[in-house]
């Protein structure tokens, strides 16, 4: 899809997350190793005192929103797969959300179509705070792991775009 007509797309997104008193800075991201330049939105999703790095961009007809929860790199390996297994049972729960991880960074994915009306993105977008919610309850049972906030530590040139890993 030309650059064009995706800075277009997530020109009608910004739309909504002004009307949702979302502050937002548009991105140009990429160039190495590929090359190819695409625009995104950057933001951060505030829940529970705690700010978490947002990134949204245009894929075909979809709009991505990728939400940095935690960075894993210092976890050992029992906490990893404990992590895991929280992630992929509310994968199962929640029905908007979408657990991931990349570079080792656990991120939470919702996705909608371009051209959504301002409610059905709100909810989507505000999606994203059920999904740390659960998230945090289970592991503040645990007490072993904690969510703290990641804002500033997203580097959007590390966000693949492509259609499929």
């Amino acid at each position: 899809m030309p650059y064009l007509d995706e800075r277009n797309n997530l020109g009608l997104i910004s739309e909504h997350l002004k009307e949702m008193g979302v502050p937002f800075e548009f991105k140009d991201i990429g160039g190495e190793p590929s090359g190819e330049i695409f625009p995104a939105i950057i933001c951060t999703y505030r829940c529970n005192k705690l700010d978490f790095d947002v990134i949204l961009y245009n894929l075909t007809k979809w709009i991505h929103v990728k939400c940095m929860v935690m960075n894993l790199a210092d976890f050992a390996d029992d906490n990893l797969l404990a992590i895991f297994g929280i992630s992929l049972e509310l994968n199962y729960d929640l029905p908007e959300v979408t657990f991931s991880q990349h570079s080792q960074k656990l991120y939470i994915e919702v996705d909608c179509l371009v051209g959504i009306k301002q409610d059905d993105f709100a909810e989507e977008f505000n999606s994203i705070g059920d999904g740390i919610d659960m998230l945090m309850n289970i592991l503040n049972k645990q007490k072993e792991i904690s969510l703290e906030s990641t804002s500033g530590q997203l580097d959007p040139n590390s966000i693949p775009k492509k259609l499929s890993a």
